[in-house]
């Protein structure tokens, strides 16, 4: 039996949501293991994605769009 681990990171958050929506993140967030970037508030994401909250997941989603964008200009 194999052991199932994901890599969480900004970039596939926001282009999973953006492709396949609440269903797509409720998926990538399932696996044995979630390894997680550091930045990323993995605790509220679960909460809208159990309580099926698109209203806040979206509000994460563009916070955390905008935090990677600011990131690209200071590098």
């Amino acid at each position: 039996m194999g052991f199932n681990k994901r890599y969480i990171n900004k970039d596939n958050i926001i282009s999973i949501y953006n492709s396949q929506g609440i269903e797509g993140l409720k998926k990538y967030f399932t696996a044995d293991a979630l390894i997680v970037e550091n930045g990323i508030d993995t605790n509220a994401i679960v909460d809208c994605l159990t309580e099926d909250d698109d209203t806040k997941l979206k509000g994460l989603i563009n916070n955390l769009t905008k935090n990677s964008t600011s990131n690209e200009h200071h590098e």
